[in-house]
């Protein structure tokens, strides 16, 4: 026998049903069980109360339950979860600021960001590439900060983490409220809330969702289903709490956004309440980036290359899980061409900030198998010239950042093959032991196929450019 619920229940019965359509998002377990408390009224048998089945007093109960809280305790969330943006910003915005960067010469303000306070003693957390031009010109520029009641005044630059984008500021004249860091772990799908200055419109804050760390990036980055916008950069993102879980850094396109984790800032504060007070910050800056490309490749040269077979040739696969990697292929029917190829193409997603004028940390690598049966020999080695060829940097076009190029051309034995390979160097002028590296290499021993590589890395030791081009040169080898 099966539950019956009274014909007097139903239209109670049937305004639960209509909440729970618009609002299941909230209780989805709740609205559930009511579903199955309509399915199975629908499905009872018209029978006199006698014949009810012993338990179906209790489902009742259950049911009215259910049906009481959807109706009051539904209303009840979706208003306290439209409050959340509300209140968070009445609670946060006397500790989140305006951060500017200030041309000393004219007074005007050169760049803007956000920041926020995150202890009573006014220290404030923002984004290094918002302070970035002061941290290397400051003779040029000075910083001060916003509050929310247009009061203006000066702030100290303390510490950075260039890798993270992060830096650690001082006031002098601390607000009343802060901002704590939290240390709760989010799941995805949870409402997360960024706040900051989008373009000097003034403070503003976005509600959107957390999705967890991006997948297979060289650097911890949390995915936020939001729209940052100029502006924003170094302001705090929020849990429903109020504690700050990440930190704006950049937009990736629509309702598609970046935030750095908590956690980095959080060290950069231990480390200045350790003690480490920095008199050089572009020395610090240049060492962190030396630490991080070395951890980088002495990684990955540590392990045996992952390898894959692309016709006659065996290649180096995909070297990390931070790099990704596609391939195309060139017809003899394409535009003519009297040859085909197979190309696979690798390459590093991060990048680092370090001024407008200078990014670093590409990594990239390329490889092209060439067959053909119509060219004669003079004409394949005439493509072969042209394909031989360095990648193009793009990271910089200042040449107060780096020097100029100097190359080395040689023939190799590789395997019992023949190469001709090319490598030069750049080096990075305030930033010493860093270069921009790239290196090409094509094979000699074939009259009608070839092999083409290239390797190019930004902001990489001499040390490790060397041996990454041989580790990558001795794996590439003829099968037939």
């Amino acid at each position: 026998m099966t539950t019956i619920i009274p014909r007097a229940g139903m239209a109670v019965l049937a305004a639960a049903l209509r909440r729970c359509s618009t609002t299941a998002f909230l209780y989805p377990r709740l609205c559930t069980r009511l579903y199955t408390c309509l399915y199975l009224r629908m499905r009872s048998p018209r029978k006199p109360p006698a014949a009810v089945h012993p338990i179906g007093r209790g489902a009742l109960s259950t049911c009215a339950v259910i049906v009481a809280t959807v109706l009051v305790g539904l209303p009840l969330k979706a208003a306290a979860q439209a409050n959340t943006a509300s209140s968070l910003f009445e609670r946060g915005k006397q500790a989140v600021y305006q951060i500017r960067v200030v041309d000393v010469a004219s007074g005007d303000k050169y760049s803007i960001g956000s920041g926020f306070q995150i202890s009573e003693q006014g220290y404030v957390g923002t984004n290094f590439h918002v302070v970035s031009a002061f941290v290397h010109e400051p003779d040029k520029y000075r910083l001060e900060y916003i509050r929310h009641d247009g009061d203006v005044n000066p702030v100290t630059l303390l510490l950075t983490d260039v890798v993270h984008d992060l830096a650690l500021l001082k006031i002098d004249e601390p607000a009343d409220h802060y901002l704590e860091l939290s240390s709760a772990e989010l799941g995805k799908g949870d409402r997360i809330y960024s706040m900051g200055n989008p373009h000097d419109l003034g403070m503003t804050i976005i509600e959107g969702t957390y999705n967890g760390l991006v997948e297979n990036s060289r650097y911890r980055k949390i995915l936020f289903s939001g729209s940052l916008n100029a502006g924003m950069s170094g302001g705090p993102a929020l849990d429903a709490s109020g504690k700050v879980m990440g930190i704006n850094v950049s937009k990736g396109g629509e309702q598609l956004s970046f935030l750095v984790p908590v956690d980095h800032l959080r060290a950069l504060l231990a480390e200045h309440n350790a003690g480490n007070v920095v008199a050089d910050h572009s020395e610090r800056i240049r060492n962190a980036l030396l630490d991080d490309q070395n951890a980088f490749f002495q990684t990955l040269l540590s392990k045996p290359p992952p390898t894959k077979i692309m016709g006659a040739l065996s290649i180096p696969d995909r070297l990390a899980e931070s790099l990704r990697c596609w391939g195309h292929s060139v017809d003899e029917e394409d535009k003519d061409k009297k040859y085909t190829a197979a190309h696979q193409h690798c390459k590093a997603e991060d990048n680092i900030y370090v001024s407008q004028a200078l990014y670093i940390g590409d990594f990239q690598y390329d490889f092209e198998l060439i067959n053909t049966d119509e060219l004669n020999r003079f004409q394949f080695y005439t493509l072969l010239e042209e394909q031989f060829s360095h990648p193009a940097f793009t990271n910089t076009g200042d040449k107060d950042e780096v020097g100029n190029f100097t190359c080395e051309d040689d023939l190799v034995r590789l395997s019992g093959y023949t190469w001709k390979v090319s490598s030069c160097m750049r080096a990075y002028k305030k930033y010493k032991g860093l270069f921009d590296a790239s290196m090409t290499m094509v094979s000699l021993d074939f009259s009608n196929r070839a092999a083409v590589v290239t390797v190019a890395a930004s902001g990489i030791s001499a040390d490790n450019a060397v041996a990454t081009f041989r580790y990558i040169a001795e794996t590439v080898t003829w099968k037939q």
